[in-house]
């Protein structure tokens, strides 16, 4: 497969993992099935999963800060991570920060997944540091997803 895509066969094992890849990958593997790109990202948009799928799903891709995440997976893990938190708030303080420091790098990976499907840029995540900055970063997570017509390809974004 990866030699008809002229693709890495790594990236090859990466989409079959994960699911995702760059626009390129998608374009190349389009050409390969001698299908159109919409019908490649149309079947995996079509079809959510259940809100234990993507929280699960959000845990398993804890490391992936470079493809995309929908708005359905990204908002299903941050209500389980607020939720977990709450619940580790009433059994113990040292609980809680234990949780957080935990859901810490998922959190951001599925952030930086979600602001790059929305077409913004992944360095907002600064502003979670800002008082009130957390707001502004909640309205660019809320974002409609870009069409893949739309998505950026630079490496800085």
């Amino acid at each position: 497969m990866s030699e008809l895509c002229s693709v890495n066969l790594r990236t090859i094992q990466r989409v079959e993992k994960r699911g995702s890849a760059s626009p390129e990958t998608i374009k190349a593997l389009a050409a390969v099935f001698e299908v159109g790109v919409d019908t490649l990202l149309r079947s995996q948009a079509n079809t959510p999963q259940g809100a234990a799928t993507s929280v699960l799903n959000t845990l398993k891709n804890f490391d992936d800060f470079q493809g995309r995440s929908s708005r359905y997976e990204f908002w299903w893990f941050f209500l389980f991570f607020v939720l977990l938190l709450a619940l580790a708030e009433t059994l113990h303080v040292v609980l809680t920060g234990i949780v957080a420091i935990i859901l810490l790098v998922p959190f951001l990976a599925v952030s930086s997944r979600r602001l790059r499907d929305a077409g913004q840029s992944i360095w907002w995540q600064w502003l979670y540091l800002v008082p009130f900055g957390i707001l502004l970063v909640l309205y660019f997570l809320a974002m409609p997803s870009l069409k893949p017509s739309q998505a950026k390809t630079d490496a800085f974004d």
